[in-house]
């Protein structure tokens, strides 16, 4: 059923009701892992394609010569569906990977990370045509940090550099020229963008030392910064380094992919104005918290019939394979109201 699914779901665009995400495909993928059945998915597809928009007719317009040149505009999606659908097909989805991620990661806070998960997606579920469009309309949507470089000869103040992203952004409380108020009825990226534009982001983003073990930190972090908020921005921190994990594998210079990720993840951040993470003593406690097995969480994820919540879960299920196994069922347990009392008090704090 997966597949025929998919291939209807593409019928429609990737945004709809100017720039929300249709999430469908990966919803998709995510109930399928976790075991729903069949009808299931059936169902969650028909009554959740009712609010989408058709998708344009594959377009001509770019090609490999100027495919750059176009970077970022929004009406320039159905000529780079028609590039990334004949790449895909020339190159193999994976050899189309390799070639275009290098460039693509530099504005990987695109939609506020959607483009970069529904590409992920589409290599969780081995489906080419998902990969041309994820990276159509993460082209389209693409979103360096910071937009427009800072100008030249403006003296900052710096901060002190380290390897460790929750101890840098912690330190980010005590400045108070970063105080940012969040706008509600801004979309994400909007936001991102506009803290972007500080004229110490750039320095600031200079201070991680990024080595071999900032990715993993980096995802550590954002896990944190979700448990410390619960904030609906914070939950595409999780799901966005969840999806860069997944084309880490892409990746020629992973260090550089890595900077473009803490970019994006600072921008989370100080879009959220600094919210306090949990300190290691709070983090300690996971080991002491009564959680649900993951059975009973899965369950409670596929009866759900809200598409963050079914992404969460099926992404800190994913990324218990890759470490931090209890912060993420916690995490999930948590979005699905299964959290016992002990744990609740770890959440709290």
């Amino acid at each position: 059923m997966l597949k025929p699914l998919l291939a209807r779901a593409r019928d429609y665009h990737p945004e709809y009701r100017g720039g929300l995400c249709n999430h469908l495909p990966m919803v998709l993928i995510a109930l399928d892992r976790m075991g729903a059945s069949p009808a299931r998915l059936q169902r969650y597809a028909t009554a959740y394609l009712k609010n989408m928009e058709p998708a344009p007719t594959s377009g001509a317009g770019i090609d490999e010569s100027d495919w750059q040149e176009w970077l970022g505009e929004q009406d320039a999606y159905a000529d780079y569906l028609g590039f990334f659908r004949r790449e895909v097909e020339r190159l193999t989805a994976r050899a189309a990977l390799r070639a275009y991620l290098p460039t693509l990661s530099r504005g990987v806070a695109a939609a506020a990370f959607h483009p970069p998960i529904r590409t992920a997606f589409g290599v969780i579920g081995d489906d080419p045509e998902e990969v041309a469009v994820g990276l159509a309309y993460w082209a389209s949507r693409y979103l360096p940090l910071p937009k427009d470089p800072p100008a030249g000869g403006v003296a900052v103040e710096t901060v002190p550099s380290g390897d460790d992203p929750v101890a840098l952004l912690a330190a980010l409380r005590k400045e108070d020229d970063l105080a940012f108020q969040p706008n509600p009825d801004n979309l994400i990226d909007r936001e991102f963008a506009e803290v972007a534009s500080h004229p110490r982001f750039e320095t600031i983003t200079r201070a991680l030392n990024v080595g071999d073990l900032t990715f993993d930190r980096l995802r550590r972090t954002a896990a944190l910064l979700y448990l410390a908020t619960e904030d609906f921005s914070a939950l595409h921190g999780v799901t966005g380094m969840h999806a860069a994990r997944i084309l880490a594998d892409f990746a020629d210079h992973p260090r550089a992919f890595a900077t473009q990720l803490w970019r994006a993840l600072l921008a989370l951040y100080l879009a959220l104005d600094r919210p306090e993470l949990p300190d290691a003593a709070a983090v300690a406690k996971l080991a002491e918290a009564t959680l649900p097995d993951w059975n009973k969480i899965l369950q409670a994820a596929v009866d759900s019939d809200d598409e963050h919540t079914i992404k969460l879960v099926f992404t800190c299920l994913d990324e218990t394979r890759a470490g931090y196994g209890r912060l993420y069922r916690l995490l999930a347990a948590r979005k699905v109201g299964l959290l016992g009392k002990a744990a609740e008090e770890v959440s709290a704090a």
